[in-house]
């Protein structure tokens, strides 16, 4: 049965999307399919002797396995809408969303053969393919399309006291997901505000867990990120009163002239409860999908066609999917885009390569 183990994955936190065109989803396959997953033990991978099919004359994996972010981030709901997207428009493919740390994680699991892509922050993309730290050597891969930005905020409960960064000195700081390299984007940007790392107690931990875990108190304050409005600050507002820390504009132009992915971004009055006013926030690096470097590029040209062209589906699925626009798709922010994407962009003329800081903040979706 070893023919067809690739069409399973471990259940955990796992979607799955499938074109209604293909032929073996029927219920006798699925019985075979099911027997085959008792007697085996072994997990198929990305690489290697896949399954493919050919579309419009291109070959296609069978199976695209797609790695997002933790269940309660901003990314895991944008790989079930690529997922659903890359399986109900391509015949013949089944795609899944596997729940990941994030960035890093994905990084890694892309190096390793084991996903065909993965989502990832520019701003931990940027030093994985320069081989700089965190990473330990230079990470061979290429974005396909950008996607939305990833606007990420500090905050704290209203009784807390803390009202600016400085107040964060030996306080409990969630800053993230462990394995996400989060450290990327969020050591800069204290520092840029006058703290750093030895001043806090950081705590590493998935956003939904890590707003929990600020509403029973265990920690002081929480970053997170992704797309506006961010459902998890959402349902915290729903409970809590929350104070949210505004960063400097200054500091993040400084910032962003050291590291070009990270810019400024202004967040809406009224987008939260206890925002009333429009607020400085950080953009700390657009969302990307990415894939090896060496995959062919005709596969990323039609794998990059494909979102593009059903980016309005994309943006029914997940509301931050409308931020898939000509100017944000080929967005040119320092990481490098596939050769097959860059057929594509420059085939229907959204490609201008430009200095990432003659991009000014793109108008978050309203």
């Amino acid at each position: 049965m070893k023919t067809i183990q690739w069409v399973f994955e471990p259940p955990s936190h796992t979607v799955e999307f499938a074109s209604r065109r293909d032929p073996r989803i029927r219920p006798a396959i699925a019985l075979i399919a099911a027997l085959a997953v008792l007697i085996s033990t072994s997990c198929a991978r990305p690489e290697g002797s896949e399954r493919t099919v050919v579309i419009d004359g291109t070959t296609v994996p069978s199976r695209i396995k797609i790695a997002s972010s933790t269940v309660g981030g901003a990314y895991y709901p944008m790989g079930n809408a690529i997922a659903q997207v890359l399986g109900t428009q391509l015949a013949g493919v089944i795609a899944t969303n596997e729940a990941t740390s994030g960035s890093g994680q994905n990084l890694r699991m892309l190096d390793g053969g084991e996903l065909h892509f993965g989502l990832a922050n520019a701003s931990v993309t940027l030093p994985a393919i320069e081989g700089r730290e965190p990473f330990d050597k230079q990470f061979p891969v290429r974005a396909v399309i950008s996607l939305h930005a990833s606007v990420n905020l500090f905050f704290a409960l209203e009784d807390s006291g803390l009202t600016q960064f400085s107040d964060f000195a030996g306080k409990r700081v969630a800053v993230g997901p462990a394995g996400g390299n989060w450290d990327s984007f969020t050591r800069p940007i204290l520092a840029a505000h006058g703290v750093s790392y030895a001043d806090i107690r950081p705590v590493y931990e998935g956003q939904s867990n890590a707003v929990t875990m600020l509403t029973d108190r265990i920690v002081d304050a929480v970053q997170v990120g992704g797309s506006i409005p961010h459902a998890t600050i959402l349902a915290a507002t729903a409970t809590h009163n929350l104070k949210f820390l505004e960063f400097d504009e200054e500091s993040l132009d400084s910032l962003r002239a050291q590291i070009p992915t990270i810019q400024k971004y202004m967040i809406p009055g009224g987008t939260y409860a206890g925002m009333d006013s429009d607020f400085w926030a950080v953009d700390t690096g657009t969302c990307q999908l990415l894939v090896r470097a060496d995959a062919d590029p005709d596969y990323v040209y039609l794998i990059a066609k494909t979102i593009y062209e059903n980016r309005g589906m994309i943006a029914d699925l997940v509301r931050h999917g409308a931020e898939i626009t000509p100017e944000r798709a080929a967005m040119d922010i320092g990481i490098p885009y596939h050769e097959g994407s860059l057929r594509y962009f420059e085939e229907i003329g959204i490609w201008n390569p430009q200095p990432a800081n003659a991009t000014d903040t793109l108008s978050p979706v309203r």
